[in-house]
């Protein structure tokens, strides 16, 4: 389940190249879950469901929601009904969201009925040398120092992706080009980089397809906070560079970040994924800057998938797990204490054994430490575990080719079924609160 990927040291001296020609610059991201699907943002029908029989489409619901989401669903309401404003949410997990395939289908989804504000949060993978999402393309001409949060005893601060990247290369570049999903436009005319500021930082320069520069940051330039630069185009963008400026090459001599996000000017759902391969609660709690930077999200609802690393190898801790837990939820709502959370119980899983693959467990009393917190505290959650089929269903999920040989990734389509799932369970509990509204 722990992918390797330590901090990545430049392995050649040889002078870099400049992205103007970046189709040919190729940077191979890891193919950690073994496939490239699209995310469609297409909504099963209960026939389909039928195919499946293992799961169970009657116990798709968020559960504890009534109270605990009512801020949400009023924002969507409003959104809905007004077309105006914003709703902000935050998906945080670990190699399962990283994919951002049941996390983009779920946001492809929401905005497809509520509205787009933009493609969001994201991270340049690939140049961390790690698998990226299909939705966007980031593209390096140098060799990056690169660290995800899992790694926390390593060099480099890790801040609101859960991955740091840092050159001291003077003419480092990336290249960041979105792609339209169906029926979705992603161009954004707001920029917003999470990044190392000070005067050992270089500037760096922001151009378009045509080379032309259309901005610059300035370490240097103080903000609300102190990580953030934002930036606003006059007209909608597919494809930017970042280029480093040396404006003082006796002081500036590299640059970080720590993640960036993507914005249009329409009203609708902005949808954030934040998720790293082999996370655990405990990283996320671990990272120096994420708190700090998240509060800039301004998030109305944060959704945590996490679990499956911290049942996965044996000797599971429930109580310490539990602890972690209340941890980062305590941490996220004093950062943002307007912040409603929804916890998603891992779903079943194998793990190895001297037989070979066998259940797990571990991964059933991981579910019942999130549904005990959730209900001590008063959270929404959504049982992906029993909806899945509960214990052993994983052997089904693997026969019906919708997970992967490890059967404890998902296939494509897996998570895809995951993400329609998920958003029907949402849209379920929103409806209801809808419906009361009109009584």
């Amino acid at each position: 389940m722990i992918i390797t990927n330590n901090i990545i040291k430049k392995q050649s001296s040889r002078r870099a190249r400049p992205l103007s020609c970046w189709k040919h610059c190729v940077i191979a991201a890891a193919a950690v879950l073994g496939f490239a699907v699209q995310p469609r943002a297409q909504t099963l029908d209960s026939a389909s469901y039928k195919l499946y029989k293992f799961i169970r489409t009657d116990l798709n619901k968020i559960e504890n929601d009534s109270s605990s989401l009512a801020f949400v669903y009023e924002k969507l309401y409003q959104l809905e009904t007004t077309k105006q404003g914003r709703v902000n949410i935050v998906h945080i997990g670990d190699s399962h969201i990283q994919a951002d395939i049941l996390s983009g289908s779920v946001r492809q989804k929401l905005q497809l009925k509520f509205g787009n504000a933009g493609r969001g949060l994201i991270f340049p993978y690939r140049v961390a040398k790690s698998n990226e999402p299909t939705s966007y393309k980031t593209v390096t001409n140098v060799t990056w120092d690169a660290k995800r949060n899992v790694f926390y005893d390593k060099p480099l601060p890790i801040g609101i992706a859960g991955f740091t990247v840092e050159t001291k290369d003077s003419v480092a570049e990336i290249s960041i080009m979105v792609k339209d999903q169906p029926k979705l436009g992603y161009s954004f005319t707001k920029f917003t980089l999470f990044h190392e500021k000070g005067p050992s930082n270089y500037e760096l320069t922001v151009c378009d397809d045509l080379n032309c520069e259309i901005g610059i940051i300035r370490p240097i330039d103080k903000s609300a906070n102190p990580f953030v630069s934002e930036l606003r185009f006059s007209k909608p963008m597919r494809q930017i560079y970042l280029r480093n400026k040396a404006a003082d090459t006796a002081m500036q001599h590299s640059t970080r970040i720590y993640g960036m996000i993507l914005e249009n000017d329409s009203a609708g759902v902005l949808y954030d994924m934040i998720g790293v391969n082999g996370a655990e609660y405990r990283h996320y709690n671990m990272s120096k800057y994420f708190l700090q930077q998240f509060s800039y999200l301004n998030a109305d609802l944060v959704i945590i998938s996490m679990g499956t690393n911290e049942a996965f190898y044996g000797g599971f801790d429930k109580e310490l797990f539990y602890r972690n837990i209340d941890t980062l939820i305590t941490s996220l709502k004093n950062a943002n204490p307007n912040t409603a959370i929804l916890l998603t119980t891992p779903g079943d899983s194998f793990r190895k054994s001297r037989k070979g693959r066998v259940k797990n467990p571990d991964m059933k009393l991981a579910r019942e430490a999130i549904i005990k917190y959730a209900l001590d505290h008063n959270l929404a959650y959504w049982d992906l575990y029993e909806v899945m089929g509960g214990y052993g269903s994983m052997a089904k999920w693997y026969t019906a080719k919708l997970s992967a040989k490890d059967k404890v990734h998902f296939s494509g389509k897996g998570y895809q079924i995951q993400g329609d799932l998920l958003y029907q369970a949402f849209l379920k509990g929103y409806e209801k609160y809808k419906g009361k509204k009109a009584k």
